[in-house]
């Protein structure tokens, strides 16, 4: 019957080309062979569609925060010459090499960290006491005293924010912000808040976006925090478990923190801290759980995890007179005093996670904020302008490569000239 059906088909397509002579010359496309046979047996298969290969997710070039520091100071109403205020912020510029794009969105969402610092206000990225509340309050407070007559009271009061970049490499950059507020009393009280983006695009990270099963994470950061705190005695001291619920163990008591701003990566895994006085007292202060990278393998995505150090190099200084050829690259220029000397930080082969980091020594150096870092160096120079210690090194420079990290600090040489050295020495 299909046979029969094919011949009258034949037929009729011949009748009707037979009367369009007027077509003769056109040429049409030849018309597709069948074979009774295979037509019979199944109909042909759909051409098999090559399956589109996602676009490979660039990384980005190097990265570079420059810290910015804003200081505003207000003085009493009555005469205007005792200091009632100082409220300070630093603001971290991000310029990233080949990704303005991508710089621009976390300079936007800095934008909005300042704004809710500033103006007390909460656009979603939590919220300061803001200036004029700050001012408010110094003056209350200054009339106070004035009035009341109180000696030994503090006359100033303070609202600081500083920040540090714990990771900045081609796939994460972290800033930890730290805001210090003292109105009156005993001591002041410090907050931190850390805040991760991706940098394929901009966006601030999230602990949904870290594993592909965030229940299984969640389980694990908090059995792993509880190890911890079982194998470390020391922690567990400062561990107040009087604020705990009755016959609560150490899961109840570490699980509200792992949450939003309650962590970080940094250059050695993830860490995850409480506010002070949540989970200890006000001198225990902030306590932190480290994870590292090679226990978090596997239970969050291999982006997230930084690759090792690779290559070897050094970081010298040198002096202003000394880089006249103009042959090392400067990518960038650092003015901590204007009236301060200027040097060069010059990278000798090549070295990462530069840092130049602000801070007091005491029993050794601890860093108060960072006011540069750099993802990665190659023979280049960053332009410094600082002031030179007068005692101990206020200054630390580091770097990693693969021999691991590498930490100088600012101080005078014989000559009185800028000289990096490994050993801290008070100068003068």
């Amino acid at each position: 019957m299909k046979k029969i059906f094919s011949l009258l088909l034949a037929g009729v397509m011949i009748i009707g080309l037979a009367g369009c002579e007027q077509l003769s010359n056109v040429e049409l496309p030849p018309l597709p062979t069948v074979t009774p046979e295979t037509a019979e047996q199944s109909p042909s298969p759909s051409p098999t569609v090559e399956p589109t290969e996602e676009p490979v997710q660039e990384t980005a070039g190097t990265v570079t925060v420059n810290v910015k520091r804003t200081v505003q100071q207000d003085y009493d109403p009555q005469n205007g010459t005792e200091l009632i205020l100082t409220f300070s912020y630093d603001t971290p510029v991000v310029y990233i090499e080949g990704g303005d794009d991508v710089a621009a969105a976390i300079n936007e969402r800095i934008a909005h960290f300042d704004e809710a610092y500033y103006t007390g206000n909460d656009y979603g990225d939590g919220q300061g006491t803001g200036y004029n509340n700050m001012l408010t309050m110094a003056e209350d407070h200054y009339r106070m005293i004035i009035e009341t007559g109180t000696e030994g009271v503090p006359m100033e009061l303070s609202s600081d924010r500083s920040v540090s970049v714990p990771r900045i490499d081609s796939q994460v950059l972290t800033l930890l912000y730290n805001d210090y507020m003292y109105t009156g009393g005993a001591h002041g009280s410090s907050v931190d808040r850390g805040y991760c983006f991706d940098l394929s695009d901009g966006h601030l990270l999230t602990l949904q976006e870290l594993s592909g099963d965030y229940e299984a994470l969640s389980a694990f950061l908090l059995d792993y925090m509880v190890q911890l705190v079982e194998s470390d005695e020391e922690l567990a001291q400062r561990i107040d478990m009087s604020l705990a619920p009755e016959g609560s163990g150490y899961a109840e008591m570490l699980s509200p923190l792992i949450r939003e701003g309650s962590w970080y990566f940094d250059d050695q895994g993830m860490v995850i801290f409480s506010d002070v006085y949540e989970i200890g007292s006000y001198a225990a202060g902030s306590i932190r759980f480290v994870i590292p990278y090679d226990a978090l393998a596997g239970h969050i995505d291999e982006k997230w995890i930084p690759a090792p150090a690779e290559g070897s190099g050094s970081i010298e200084l040198v002096k202003a007179e000394d880089m006249v050829d103009g042959s090392t690259p400067i990518i960038d220029k650092l003015v901590v005093d204007q009236e301060g000397a200027e040097f060069y930080l010059v990278a000798r082969g090549s070295i990462s996670n530069v840092a130049v980091t602000e801070g007091d020594y005491a029993d050794k150096f601890y860093p108060s904020s960072t006011l540069w870092s750099c993802s990665s160096m190659t023979e280049e120079a960053l332009q410094t302008l600082c002031t030179l210690p007068e005692g101990m090194p206020e200054i630390q420079i580091s770097y990693r490569d693969a021999e691991g990290q590498h930490q100088f600090y600012l101080s005078i040489g014989e000559d009185g000239a800028p000289v990096l050295t490994d050993t801290v020495e008070a100068v003068g």
